[in-house]
């Protein structure tokens, strides 16, 4: 107990230093979540949108980005373009970050219209988060995110205690949002259990978690928990790889609505106020899964909705994730990236405002700072 309260100590010696370089370092203090923009009878994907316990609006239709099924950069410079998309779902293991910041870049949308989300990976938990974001935001061609996650709870074993880990890296995020550098923190993957051991430490609790949500698995304990604590639930595998698809009960409800069981899938999740991140390589079906905001959903398909939900049909497991700490980034394209001009590689951070270059520039420092290397977390 001595021991934390020395690491608290100095961890709050070390944010009073930056007060005047970067703003006073405030708690978090809750605030009310889930104020949906979601007009019935719009089509506006980018005016459908809820709120962050600090603000923030997020979009309730986003473009998934997983590495599985490949790249197909014509499809996303479409859905940006042409489909009404405002915000990109990535992270570092997908290996495609910059490939779309290359679509960021000739997309057309002003950079402040879009909300770009990636994710940091276990392997640069602790003091890898500065050097992982710079390289992420630097792919991206972005100098901010709109919001950065946490991808697992789970902590490679070299890094030491689980807990203490995962105390410190989050530390590092609290700095990096303190700092202007990302609009929201958050985690993704996160049970109760490992939100309940967050309340312990943080300064500030994550905005979001995202996590599998679907048709056929809705974790309703988990977004109970969510909702008390403010904390925005925000789902991905939407049609649970196809599956939800097959489902009777929705390609019903989907003929009677004369719509597809996709949209069926994802009108569903927007109006239980989660965000959805469809991924396709077809542009039709970009198109089609934008089209969710001319209908509404009846009580009674709700009901029908509810009534499939069971443990059972949740799709990934995350089972075998320690034996995949080391796998290339991007392991799953398996070559499969197309459409993307030529443009130089990025090592090294491309920032495109002097302000914020000075700011990563200080971040550096900070980071190698005889306070930080000598156990401040």
């Amino acid at each position: 107990m001595v021991n934390d309260r020395r690491k608290r100590s100095m961890f709050n010696g070390l944010v009073a230093g930056l007060d005047n370089e970067y703003g006073s370092y405030k708690r978090y203090e809750p605030s009310s979540i889930g104020d949906i923009d979601l007009p019935s009878t719009s089509t506006s994907r980018s005016e459908a949108t809820v709120a962050l316990s600090n603000g923030v609006r997020m979009p309730l239709l986003g473009l998934g980005t997983t590495h599985s099924g490949g790249y197909y950069h014509d499809v996303v410079l479409h859905a940006l373009r042409n489909s009404g998309y405002r915000m990109i779902d990535t992270a570092r293991r997908y290996g495609v970050e910059a490939e779309l910041g290359i679509a960021i870049r000739d997309c057309g949308v002003p950079r402040e219209e879009l909300f770009v989300s990636t994710k940091l990976w276990p392997t640069d938990y602790c003091g890898g988060v500065e050097a992982a974001f710079q390289k992420q935001a630097a792919k991206l061609n972005v100098d901010y995110l709109d919001s950065f996650l946490l991808h697992f709870p789970d902590v490679p074993e070299w890094l030491g205690n689980d807990k203490n880990a995962r105390e410190e890296t989050w530390r590092r995020m609290e700095l990096l949002y303190e700092q202007g550098k990302c609009r929201s923190i958050g985690v993704s993957n996160f049970e109760i259990a490992d939100m309940e051991e967050m309340e312990e430490y943080t300064s500030i609790f994550p905005h979001i978690n995202q996590c599998e949500y679907q048709p056929l698995y809705d974790p309703t304990a988990l977004r109970e928990y969510c909702s008390d604590k403010k904390v925005l639930f925000t789902g991905y595998c939407p049609l649970a790889k196809g599956r939800a698809l097959k489902n009777e009960i929705i390609q019903r409800i989907a003929r009677k609505h004369g719509k597809t069981p996709a949209q069926i899938c994802l009108r569903w999740s927007i109006e239980n106020g989660v965000p959805v991140i469809p991924k396709s390589k077809d542009i039709e079906r970009i198109d089609e899964n934008a089209r969710i905001f001319d209908f509404s959903l009846s009580h009674e398909d709700h009901k029908l909705i509810t009534a499939l939900n069971s443990p059972a049909n949740k799709v990934l497991k995350h089972e075998d994730l320690t034996d995949k700490w080391n796998l290339p980034d991007g392991y799953k394209l398996a070559g499969r990236v197309y459409g993307v001009p030529t443009q130089p590689s990025i090592d090294a951070p491309i920032i495109n405002k002097p302000e914020s270059k000075y700011r990563i520039q200080a971040l550096s420092s900070i980071t190698n700072s005889p306070t930080l290397k000598h156990g401040a977390f």
